[in-house]
């Protein structure tokens, strides 16, 4: 039976996979790795967890040398960060043993977002499609989260470790477990709405975001450890390449209904969101996904099985945020 080690446990998508995982695979030996010791107890009373190690994507040598005494490192705490996924690569190619080790890293549909700057729908912009090997060749450091996902397509090329990379778009949904998490989605939505003191959009707004709900990108993370475990693994590191997503939401929709949730909830006192020029739009990179359209496409993941099956997510906004304080 494989070992396991999940890092980023206590997130959005680590809570819930963990407890899923010791629920159809109770007898696999399961590590987490978090930060925050106040979650231990639910690891152990809810999750079942055999191992709890505490600690920070920063500390390599203490993750490389957990990823070396597992035969599978599920990453999902951290999409962008290429020094963790060196780390995780370096651990899993000091394996002893004459199986190689398996890392299955959790990625995210900013890699593929088209630039523009003026919140339109283009039907020109790619359609990134993850059936397309020469698409995910694409794949370099100068996407969001492209570093860390070039850095394990290179070692999965390289044939020392196996690697499969789920590439998920923005999440919606609520998360699971001790800590209360609005996962990397809504934390980029709603906390550039309270730094620029309303919800944002860019232009007319007809640009697209592709989402997916928690439910479906757990269901299918627990496909590919089945695939990972049970079949074969061959063919390059890009035919592992999936990218999940339930629909396509243009950025004027969704910011009007985050806006009359915020308002409902006391955070802004208006319930309309605002059009702006991208530069008003926020600081950073959130801008650039603002002004974008994401368009991306899963025949490979749905050859797999992947169907979505959750709510819009206009309809889980409200939802989802109720219980969260800002």
């Amino acid at each position: 039976m494989p070992s396991v080690l999940l890092v980023g446990a206590t997130g959005m998508v680590g809570a819930s996979l963990s407890r899923q995982l010791k629920e159809i695979y109770p007898a696999w030996p399961l590590t987490v790795y978090f930060r925050n010791p106040v979650a231990d107890d639910w690891f152990r009373n809810v999750v079942h967890a055999d191992r709890i190690e505490h600690g920070t994507f920063e500390e390599a040598p203490k993750v490389s040398a957990l990823a070396a005494e597992h035969d599978i490192v599920i990453n999902a705490g951290s999409s962008f960060d290429p020094t963790l996924s060196k780390a995780i690569i370096e651990g899993l190619k000091q394996r002893k043993g004459s199986k190689k080790g398996t890392l299955i890293h959790v990625s995210g549909g900013g890699n593929f977002i088209d630039h523009r700057t003026d919140g339109k729908f283009s039907t020109t912009s790619k359609v990134w499609n993850d059936a397309n090997e020469d698409d995910i060749k694409q794949v370099n450091s100068s996407m969001l989260n492209g570093a860390a996902d070039r850095l394990i397509l290179d070692a999965g090329n390289e044939g020392s470790i196996n690697t499969f990379i789920v590439c998920q778009a923005l999440t919606y949904g609520t998360a699971e477990g001790p800590l209360p998490s609005l996962g990397i989605g809504y934390k980029i939505l709603t906390g550039n709405a309270q730094s620029v003191g309303f919800v944002p959009y860019v232009g007319e707004g007809s640009a697209v975001l592709s989402v997916i709900h928690i439910n479906d990108a757990i269901n299918f993370i627990l496909k590919i450890v089945d695939v990972a475990v049970t079949q074969e693994v061959t063919g390059s590191a890009e035919s592992r390449y999936y990218i999940i997503y339930g629909e396509r939401v243009s950025w004027k929709d969704l910011a009007t209904a985050l806006a009359k949730t915020l308002h409902k909830k006391g955070v802004f006192s208006s319930p309309e969101p605002r059009s702006v020029p991208l530069e008003q739009a926020g600081q950073g990179e959130i801008p650039k996904l603002l002004g974008s359209n994401m368009l991306v496409q899963g025949d490979r993941a749905e050859a797999l099985g992947f169907k979505a099956t959750a709510k819009p997510m206009v309809e889980h906004i409200t939802e989802d945020l109720e219980s969260y304080t800002f």
